[in-house]
């Protein structure tokens, strides 16, 4: 899943806090991160944690 579709199922389930952590080293960059977490519901708290 890229960051779109990842933040699109994370809209639909609804969790307190989503935190990306499969970039960098694994795929993708932290602006892929960035990116997921502007996506997101407000009401979903998001925290990236690698630098």
């Amino acid at each position: 899943m890229d960051s779109k579709e990842t933040a699109e199922l994370i809209n639909i389930i609804k969790p307190k806090i989503a935190v990306p952590v499969h970039y960098g080293s694994i795929v993708g960059t932290k602006e892929d991160a960035e990116k997921f977490k502007s996506m997101l519901n407000e009401s979903i708290k998001s925290e990236i944690l690698i630098k």
